[in-house]
């Protein structure tokens, strides 16, 4: 009997230990594990949608990645409104020599992603529901644009280096020039902006044209560019009573 009894316990204590053993194994190493997987599955999925979108691309064989899955082109590079995600720009960009296009993107919402540096053109033109630039592209070659945006209502995170143009024009919702670059190579353009009541935080040196004509709303040419290098034209500003404000130095002339 005293036999019996000790094989019957031995027999509850083996499965215990058996069935603990289970659960460290399939309980907590399975949830590692499937952690591991679903990472890995995560990891795999992004590194298939970065393909798809580089396949997609015109260029697509100036395009190279750089660690941290940063994706780099030697080209242009143009977004579409398919490629966003959640509105944002589909993954992070390093270096594009030549354009990044992110214009007629309807749902876009903010530039987080945008490349540190563009060799060409960097536009978010015509993208009606982009309300801020932060995030934008800090050096930009040749032209910047946002024109067409019309829930933007500040320029702060806009580029501080443009080769040559910037063109915020026909930003419907804009009401201050704060945060452009202090200078632009070329031309500026802040036309067609009927919420804009000043020019404070313009470029203060510009080295082609400035325009800020059909601004109905602007009354006071303060904060204008001290240096342009052509015209500088304020038509169509039915506000402005006085051009008191305007530049001191202009190679071309006021046109108003």
């Amino acid at each position: 009997m005293r036999e019996l009894i000790l094989s019957f316990f031995l027999h509850k204590y083996n499965m215990m230990i058996k069935k603990f053993s289970e659960f460290i194994t399939e309980g907590m190493w399975g949830s590692a594990l499937r952690r591991s997987n679903s990472a890995k599955e995560r990891k795999d999925d992004e590194a298939n949608r970065i393909q798809e979108f580089i396949d997609n691309q015109s260029e697509s064989e100036y395009i190279y990645i750089t660690d941290g899955n940063v994706i780099n082109s030697k080209k242009s590079i143009v977004i579409s409104d398919t490629d966003l995600v959640n509105g944002k720009l589909p993954f992070k960009f390093g270096r594009v020599d030549k354009d990044f296009i992110c214009s007629k993107c309807t749902s876009l919402t903010s530039l987080e992603g945008s490349p540190q540096e563009v060799g060409g053109i960097f536009s978010c033109s015509k993208c009606p529901s982009l309300t801020s630039l932060e995030g934008a592209t800090q050096e930009v070659g040749l032209s910047f644009s946002c024109r067409e945006c019309t829930s933007l209502t500040s320029l702060e995170g806009t580029p501080q280096k443009v080769g040559w143009s910037f063109s915020c024009r026909e930003c419907t919702s804009l009401t201050s020039l704060k945060g452009t670059p202090q200078e632009v190579g070329g031309n500026f353009s802040c036309s067609d902006c009927p919420s804009l009541t000043s020019l404070e935080g313009a470029p203060q040196k510009v080295g082609w044209s400035f325009r800020c004509r059909e601004c109905t709303s602007l009354t006071s040419l303060k904060g204008s560019p001290q240096e342009v290098g052509e015209n500088f034209d304020c038509r169509g500003c039915p506000s402005l009573t006085s051009l008191e404000g305007a530049p001191k130095k202009i190679s071309g002339k006021i046109i108003n």
